[in-house]
């Protein structure tokens, strides 16, 4: 026990003595001015704007299984559901006068039992406002996946024999049954940097333009569509089919966060 605790003792102290070298190497090259190159860690938070219909629906499913029927049933409460407000981390890299590059952006967030990722990456150009370059504005494109999913429960089979969905024997344990919107989008847009020497502080406004779409409802083994057809799908609270986009990303979203950077 008396190694052990030296052992620990060790490490902190090495660990220490580490992180302050480290500090000093950091403090020491961005005594003469900001950074002309740079790799930045950025942490951030961002708010999506979310396009719904704006109403309080319901998922029906019925698998039939040598006779055992079982109806899935569950709430899907999207009204009001309008914006999602990640939490994201990034890294980018800054190069010459002008060149920006967005290694990945990836955020996740929750909103009325549901949730929303994503990630991205891109290129910029940027030019400084100021001599001290100080102030810079980044004009940008992103490309983005974008995930949003909404859980209808897990499902437990006491017959043994299995839930049957579309034909293909899913199991008699299904956990985390969901919908599942999957979004592709080109998103360019503008950022102000304000560079200190500790840290830069950043907000950016984008656009979100969506090239690809797809939705499903996932039952881990297999996906089926969110169309109704008398067996399954998303209906209204009145029983009535929905038909087309029910979760989508809206047309901006802002960004405000924190940069470190490291000399390159």
């Amino acid at each position: 026990m008396r190694i052990i605790k030296l052992v620990l003792a060790f490490m902190v102290v090495s660990f220490n003595c580490f992180s302050q070298d480290a500090y000093m190497n950091i403090m020491d090259t961005n005594a003469h001015g900001l950074f002309k190159n740079f790799v930045g860690v950025k942490l951030f938070g961002e708010g999506i704007g979310t396009s719904t219909i704006n109403q309080d629906l319901q998922f029906k499913y019925v698998s039939n299984n040598m006779g055992s029927v079982y109806t899935f049933q569950h709430d899907m409460n999207v009204s009001g559901l309008n914006n999602f407000y990640n939490l994201g981390l990034g890294m980018e890299e800054n190069l010459g006068k002008h060149l920006s590059i967005n290694f990945f952006d990836a955020s996740i967030g929750y909103a009325k039992a549901a949730w929303n990722w994503n990630a991205g990456a891109g290129a910029g150009y940027f030019f400084s406002l100021t001599k001290e370059q100080d102030l810079r504005l980044n004009l940008y494109a992103n490309v983005y996946y974008e995930c949003i999913t909404y859980s209808f429960g897990s499902y437990y089979d006491t017959t043994g024999l299995g839930f049957l969905v579309d034909g293909v024997n899913v199991g008699s344990l299904l956990h985390n049954v969901k919908y599942v919107a999957n979004i592709w989008s080109v998103s360019p847009g503008a950022e102000l940097l304000y560079r200190r020497n500790n840290f830069d502080y950043f907000i950016s406004v984008s656009y979100n333009y969506v090239f690809s779409y797809s939705q499903e409802i996932n039952f881990y083994l297999h996906s089926i569509s969110t169309d109704y057809n008398n067996e399954y799908g998303i209906l209204t609270q009145a029983g009535n089919p929905v038909n087309g986009n029910i979760l989508n990303t809206n047309k901006y979203t802002i960004h405000i966060g924190i940069i470190r950077e490291f000399g390159i």
